[in-house]
């Protein structure tokens, strides 16, 4: 199937990696894509140099 963003989803992605960024006193982005709470993880293949894509597989 097709990704789409959910607005609810993204936002609390975004405090999750904000946690980790935090937490592991990141000092460079690459360093994100290590990132992989509540099953994301990053995707090489549909990011880009100033985009770092995230997925996680559907809830059921």
């Amino acid at each position: 199937g097709k990704y789409k963003v959910i607005s609810f989803f993204a936002k609390r992605a975004r405090g999750l990696m904000a946690r980790y960024a935090i937490e592991k006193k990141l000092a460079t982005v690459k360093k994100l894509e290590g990132f992989d709470a509540e099953g994301y993880r990053f995707e090489p293949k549909v990011s880009g140099p100033d985009r770092l894509v995230f997925r996680r597989k559907q809830a059921s």
